[in-house]
This record gives C-alpha cells, structure tokens and sequence, in this order.
C-alpha cells in the first residue's frame, strides 16, 4: 500500500513539477531573426522542469503555419513566405506538449536579403542619385554595385561609386531604363535592384524668382546643361482678364501686366520643342506700380459736409510713368461747362497706397489714392477751404457707350436756399437708348421733408468721346440738370449742376422687369449715411428677403447699438422699376422705412423714407455661403468717409490691409479731415472676429493706434472679395467698404 502511493506521488510529482522544485516552463532561441522571403530560419525551444522535451510550433497562432506567413518544421525550422506579409512581421510559438498552457514566443521580421532605397527614381542627364543598401541577413553588410550588370557602370548608362552615387550618362540611352543592382559582399547569390529613368536635363531660367512693378519688362534667358537655349515661352495665373498675366516673347522678354494678378503672382514657363530638356517654372511677383493706374478713369467726389457741400463728376487720364496728361470735371451746382485738367503728377507704392497733384485751370488740387484693382481706385481729398472729400476712380471701359434701358440711380448733397438741408434721392429711369427718358420714377428727401413716388420724364444727350454727357429730368418734384461720365454702359458717375441741389451720384443699370415678390428672394448687406438733423449718421447691417413679402434674419448697427430680429416686410410697389420697401422696428418701438430700386446683379440703391433722417446708399446680394476669418485672407484696400466724433469734422480713411491666414488684420492707412492730411499711419487691431452664421464681422482698434484709435469697424462680408464696413461708435462715424486687391 504503501508503495502504491509512492508511485502515485511520483506519477503526479512527473506531470506536475518534473521533481525538480520549480514549474514547467519553455523558451525560444532566437527571440527575434530577420529571416529574407523564402529563405529559413532554425529555432530551438528549451522545456524546462519537464521529462518531456517535446514541442509544437506555431507561426502567427497557426500550428506548422502556412504560406501565407511562413511555415514551421516539427524540429523548429522555419521557412519563410515567398511573399512579404503586410505586416513585415510573424510570431513564432512554442508549445510544450507537457503543458499546452504554457507558451514562449519570438518574433521573425521578414525582409529581403537586401534592400535598395530608392527602388526607383528619375535623374537627369548628367545629374546624381544616392542609392543606399541595407543587408538583413548577415552582419557583413558591405556589397558592390553594378548598373545595367557592369560592375561600377559604363559612360553609357552611367556610372555608380563603390558608395553607390550613381551619375547618369551624358545623353539618354536608346533604353532610358537603367537597372542598379547591389550585391552582397558576403554572399553573391544575395542581390537586390532599383530602375532608374535617365531623363532629359532640366532647363534652368535666370533670373529666379523675380519681384516686378506691374507694367515693367523683364528678360528671362535659358539654359541647359550650362549652355545657352532658345525655349518656347509662355506665362500663366488666374486672371481671367485678357493679358492679365503679362505677355512674354519669343525671346524670353516678360512685360508684366498693368494690375497684379490674382495672388499676386504669374508662374514663367520655359519649354524645348523638341524635348531634348525638362521644362521649367520660376514664379514673378508683380507689384503695384504707376504703371497700374495707365489709362482713362471717371471719377466722382461728394463731401460729407452739408454746409459748404460740393461734389464733382469727370474723367482724368494717367499715363503710366507717373504723369497726369488730361482730363475734365463739372461742378455741382454751376452750369459753366467742365473744368479742363491740365496735366500734373502721381505716384503709386507698392502696396496701392499713393498720391497726386492734379492741375486744373482753377489750380492744384491734392488727391490721396488706395488702389483696390486698376479698375477700382478709392480717392480723397482736402479742398483748398479746408473741406474732406472722397469718391473713386473707375477705369472707363466704354466712353461712349450710349444709356439704354432702365438705370437706378442714387444723389446725395445737400440742397440750397437760406439754410442747406441735407438732400438724398434714389429712383429709376428709363431711357430709350438714343436721347429720351421716357419715364422717371423716384423718391427723394430734403431736411425731414420726404416726397415719394414722384414721376417724369426727361432727355439726354450722347456721350462725346470722354464719355461726357448732359441729362434732364422734369417731375413734380422739379427740375433737375445733371452731366453725367460714362465708366461703362452700365455704370455712370453723375454730378447735379442746376444750382437747386449740390449732389453727386451713380447711375447703374436695372435688371429688366417686371419685378414682384418673389423677385427678390437673397440675402443682402447694406449701409446708408447722411444725416439725422444736423449730425452725421450712419446705419448698416443685413437680412434677408424670402420672396414672399418677408424681411428675416435682420441684424442692425447705429450710433452705438445693435439689434437684433426677425422681423419685418417688403412690398413691390411698383412691378416696372422695381421699386420696393422695406419696414422694420428698431430701438424703442421706432418703425424704419427705406425705399430700394433694384440693380443688376443683385442688390439695391436705398434711401431712408421716413423722415426721421436723410441717409442713402447700396445693399449689395451676400453670395458668400461659409463666412470666416479667412473669407478675406489676402490684400485688401479700405474707403472710409464720415466724421469724427465732435460732428462737425468730416474725414476720409483710405489704406492698404492685410488679412492673414490666421484671421488677424494689419494696415497702413492716410487720413484727410479739416485738421490736415496724415500718411502712412500704421493700422494697430486688437482683435478681428467674423460670426459664422452670417459673415457679421468685427475688427477693434488699439488705442494706441496711431490712426482709427479706439475705433470698433463692424463689416458685412458680401463676398471674398468684398465687404461693407460701417463705424458707428462714439469716437466716430464713419461708412464705406473693403475691396480685395488684384
């Protein structure tokens, strides 16, 4: 009995812990190998505290594996995929047959023999490529190279360094396929290769990366190989303007486009026609130059003042090397005919910023320029008796193209008699394409007096070959002379010369009628400024017109407020010139109405019809779909006109901006006011923030700024490439917009 037991404890002492005092356990040699595809690998595993030595080997949990990962020998080799597995790596196990509980692992990385880095590359003629060799299965990891199996190379296929260099022949061979072979030095069987393409040389352009003022000439020359080349040139950007990008000759001489293109930049392309060299890029930047401003511009003025008021329409000629050499302008409120310009100079900096000295027949006036495009200049001026103006500089494609159909148009001034009232008028005309209106409809304020709906007629004459012209209008509400200069036959700048008001405006084309409701279906952006009672006011904001007689999503500012609704109406009045209006309540219950007559494009001329104040301006349609900080990344220019905060001293902001990518604003900025002229002031913003869900911006201004100190400018963005932009605030009031830059 006894000897039953013993044998017994003996049998379990044997399954259990061998005898020996410890646990079965196992282990692996080697823990990691790096074995090349296809190639084998001997493991030993190790039982310990077991009278049974066996095991069973697995490879990635697969007993004897596959071959997919490799495969295992009962005696522990291992042989290794044809294919590399996308892991690169496999576990190797170890089971003990005494117990299965008990595992040991390693790890295999499969990996060719050798590896060559690149695999494959492009080198051109006689240029060089480094190629490395990475031995995995010995530690002897030296090889030799070959290319196309010479050893080292040959001048025709090229040559490689016992460091693997590879330099490419002097000419692409017949096969432009060459083959680098490296092979082991430990064991020549062992090999790995990479393809090269031998290419054509790459042509080199000179100079490299140019900066050019916009209008000059540059000459760019190529080369291959060191040696002289005649390429095709060509020259490309995103403007969609004819020779917007420059043109460049046969012979590589660039002329840079009057404006700079959109960005900023025009891409010069060098190219051999029979492909004998790579073609090549190198990137100019054209900057804003005198050269910009080249051409005839219309141009209007109006001051912010209703007490000494004056505003002028008319057209100026600048020669691109900085030289005015002609031009005319009439005055409101006299009929003598234009005033002749006389020459003068101008000058433009780089970043659109600049300043001229126009002769007239009456003397020197002083403009301050802020170039937005070559087509959009914003302008102001200090008048010899100490009075602001502002306006701008259109570029006059079309000087003699006649007014047909419906135009929109907008006044403002001031109008005349023992004491000056402020005066707005907005309205429609519809001219017969040779010298009649045959009808006028129109709404217009003087003081707190508001005639609406007034109707009449009237005549034109053609434009002379400045674009200059005379229009008449005959109404209830009196009669009105005006002369008018052509921008285009859809825009004109218009100037009242009748001496019953001192106005100057616009005239833009009208969108063809009949209009309803449903017309107006957009979201749109707006501001007005004039005048309530004697202090200058200014109101902007945004809302939407849903087709069906219905104003929401409505965001307000004024003097030193913001209000927030939904509500409030539209009604056609009348379906031929569309005019509209538009009803809302604002603080405390007040009911605001504006009279709007559509535009071509999207948007409105506007005038406040209430009487409460003599305020017009534009609602332009909001097409931006996802606003943000950096719907207006990039160059921008300002036009600002108002007054500062005492009321009675009128001043115009011109400037250059830049938005970064990050949001954040910077500016250089010149000011004209009744205290004097001030230049190259740095624009210093605290902060600039745009409201997603409707493109409602806010950009505030340190008060150390040296100019627009402690302003807070609120925008409306109506597009990436433009804003409205209102300050409303109790250090100044002011009203005008951004423009993108080229």
């Amino acid at each position: 009995m006894k000897r039953l037991a013993l044998a017994i404890v003996t049998v379990v002492c044997a399954l259990m812990f061998a005898c020996g005092g410890g646990s079965l356990s196992v282990s692996v040699s080697p823990t990691t190998a790096t074995v090349p595809p296809g190639q084998t690998q001997q493991f030993t595993a190790t039982v310990n505290n077991s009278s049974n030595p066996n095991v069973t080997w697995q490879v990635n949990s697969i007993p004897g594996g596959n071959t997919t990962y490799g495969t295992i020998s009962t005696a522990g080799v291992y042989t290794a995929p044809t294919t590399i597995p996308g892991s690169g790596t496999v576990t190797i196990t170890a089971v003990p047959d005494a117990n299965t509980t008990v595992t040991a692992n390693a790890t295999v990385t499969i990996a060719d023999a050798i590896a060559i880095t690149p695999s494959n590359a492009d080198v051109a003629v006689q240029a060089t490529q480094q190629f490395t060799a990475k031995v995995t299965f010995s530690t002897n990891t030296n090889v030799t190279w070959q290319v196309n199996g010479v050893a080292g190379g040959n001048s025709t296929y090229g040559t490689i360094s016992t460091g693997g260099l590879y330099t490419a022949p002097n000419s692409v061979p017949s096969n432009a396929l060459v083959t680098i072979t490296a092979i082991s030095a430990a064991d020549n069987t062992k090999t790995a290769t990479a393809t090269v393409q031998v290419t054509p040389p790459k042509i080199v352009i000179s100079p490299s990366a140019p900066t050019l003022a916009a209008g000059s000439q540059q000459g760019f020359a190529a080369t291959v190989l060191e040696q002289p080349v005649t390429p095709t040139w060509s020259v490309q950007c995103p403007s969609t303007v004819t020779n917007g990008c420059g043109t460049i000759t046969s012979g590589g001489i660039y002329t840079a486009p009057l404006s700079p293109p959109p960005g900023g930049t025009v891409v010069i392309t060098a190219t051999m026609a029979d492909g004998s060299a790579q073609p090549a890029n190198t990137t100019a930047t054209i900057q804003i130059s005198n050269a910009t401003v080249a051409g005839t511009y219309v141009f209007g003025f109006a001051s912010s003042a209703v007490s000494g008021f004056g505003a002028e329409a008319g057209v100026i000629s600048l020669d691109g090397i900085g030289n005015i050499t002609g031009g005319s302008f009439d005055q409101s409120g006299t009929v003598a005919g234009p005033v002749a310009i006389t020459g003068g100079t101008y000058t433009m900096s780089s970043d659109g910023r600049g300043t001229a000295v126009v002769q007239t027949s009456q003397g020197p006036i002083a403009w301050q320029f802020a170039a937005a495009t070559n087509q959009k200049i914003y302008v102001a001026r200090l008048t010899a008796s100490g009075i602001t103006e502002t306006g701008t500089l259109d570029r006059q494609n079309s000087a003699t193209a006649a007014m047909n159909g419906g135009y929109s148009l907008r006044l403002a001034g001031a109008s005349t008699g023992s004491t000056a009232s402020a005066f707005a008028m907005v309205g429609s005309l519809a001219t017969d394409g040779t010298s009649t209106v045959t009808s006028a409809l129109a709404d217009a304020v003087v003081g707190g007096t508001v005639t609406s709906k007034f109707t009449g007629t009237g005549s034109y004459t053609p434009p002379a070959a400045t674009g200059r012209g005379t229009l008449t209008l005959a109404s209830s509400f009196g009669n009105q002379t005006f002369v008018y200069y052509t921008v285009d036959s859809t825009h004109l700048k218009i100037v009242e010369t009748d001496g019953v008001q001192l106005a100057g405006g616009d005239l833009y084309r009208q969108a063809a009628g009949p209009f309803s409701a449903s017309s107006f279906n957009e979201r749109v952006a707006f501001t007005v400024s004039g005048f309530k009672g004697t202090v200058f006011n200014a109101v902007g904001g945004l809302f939407t017109m849903n087709g069906t007689s219905g104003i929401t999503n409505r965001q307000l500012d004024g003097v030193t407020q913001t209000v927030f609704d939904t509500q409030g109406s539209y009604l056609v009045t009348d379906p031929g010139t569309g005019r509209t209006t538009v009803s809302w309540t604002v603080n405390n219950g007040v009911t605001a109405t504006y009279v709007m007559y559509p535009i071509a494009g999207g948007g409105f001329v506007v005038l406040e019809a209430d009487g409460a104040a003599v305020e017009q301006g534009l609602a332009l349609q909001q097409t931006i779909s996802a606003p943000s900080v950096f719907s207006l990344a990039g160059d921008l220019t300002m036009g600002l006109s108002g007054y500062e905060a005492n009321a009675t001293t009128p001043e115009a902001v011109n400037g250059s901006l830049v938005v970064n990518t990050q949001g954040a604003l910077s500016g250089t900025l010149d000011t004209a006011s009744s205290s004097g002229v001030s230049v190259n002031a740095e624009l210093q913003i605290g902060s600039f923030t745009v409201a997603l869900s409707n493109g409602r911006g806010i950009a505030t201004i340190l008060a150390t700024s040296p100019t627009l100190p402690n302003a807070t400018l609120i925008f409306y963005i109506v597009d990436t490439n433009n804003a409205l932009v209102l300050e409303s605030d109790s250090n100044r009031v002011l009203a005008g917009s951004f423009a993108r830059q080229f």
